[in-house]
């Protein structure tokens, strides 16, 4: 092997290493996010949405965190490098239970609580593929 196909072969492993970490973070965020979110009837915990481009705008009848969980995952990993992706709810009560404590099961929110663990997720991510 000469010295060009060692780069290109190194340059593709390092992209699709830093490819499988961004999946992995922002997986294993939304999915926090999710499962931090408070049950009542299920309908919060169903309405977190992942899209690229543009954040969702509508309202699900989805009903808990497995199907949500599940969608968002089917969207990451179609999604390649170099894009935005987003996590919505819509539901009109969300920022009450994000700011105001407005649940005692997250009176922290579930967003904040998340955000203040990034930088600890995305070095682990980081480690697990070798970035």
């Amino acid at each position: 092997m000469g010295f060009g196909a060692d780069v290109s072969r190194i340059t593709q492993q390092a992209s699709q290493a830093l490819s499988n970490t961004v999946a992995d973070v922002e997986i294993q965020v939304m999915t926090l996010i999710i499962l931090r979110s408070p049950v009542d009837s299920g309908r919060f915990r169903g309405n977190w949405q992942a899209s690229a481009g543009a954040p969702e705008m509508g309202e699900l009848d989805r009903l808990g965190a497995q199907a949500s969980i599940e969608a968002m995952e089917s969207v990451v990993r179609a999604l390649k490098g170099g894009r935005v992706t987003y996590m919505a709810n819509n539901l009109p009560y969300g920022p009450r239970l994000e700011y105001d404590g407005w649940s005692g099961q997250a009176p922290e929110g579930m967003v904040r609580k998340t955000a203040a663990q990034f930088q600890q997720i995305v070095q682990a991510s980081a480690q697990k593929y070798r970035l």
